[in-house]
């Protein structure tokens, strides 16, 4: 039996909709400064994305899991508040020299697929 006074238990991220696309946004965040920093070294951005994982590896199960259990509509609507970021984070790494010079480097792109959770 918990104190009164105790805290409840988290609530599973894939369960926190709004908590989620805040976490994903802060990840696409966190990529698009890698890639700045990075630039054309792709060993530097491997290691730096799998220095991520640990961090946000919830991010990419939730993901999936509400996605496999068909919430996508309510994904994005908890998306929705944080579309100006989430836009310039992925318009930042899609248009990044890191990702223009790295794509063909499969430790990078595995390393990569892994981190935002890609099929």
């Amino acid at each position: 039996m918990q104190p009164a006074d105790a805290a409840p238990p988290p609530v599973p991220l894939d369960e926190d909709l709004p908590r989620l696309a805040l976490r994903g946004v802060q990840l696409y965040e966190e990529i698009a400064a890698v890639f700045a920093a990075s630039g054309k070294d792709c060993a530097a951005a491997t290691t730096k994305l799998h220095a991520l994982q640990p961090t946000y590896a919830d991010v990419a199960a939730a993901n999936a899991k509400v996605l496999h259990e068909g919430a996508a509509k309510e994904l994005r609507a908890a998306l929705e508040p944080y579309a100006p970021r989430l836009d310039a984070a992925a318009k930042a790494i899609a248009s990044s020299t890191t990702m223009a010079e790295c794509s063909d480097d499969r430790e990078f792109t595995n390393t990569f697929d892994a981190l935002v959770g890609a099929p």
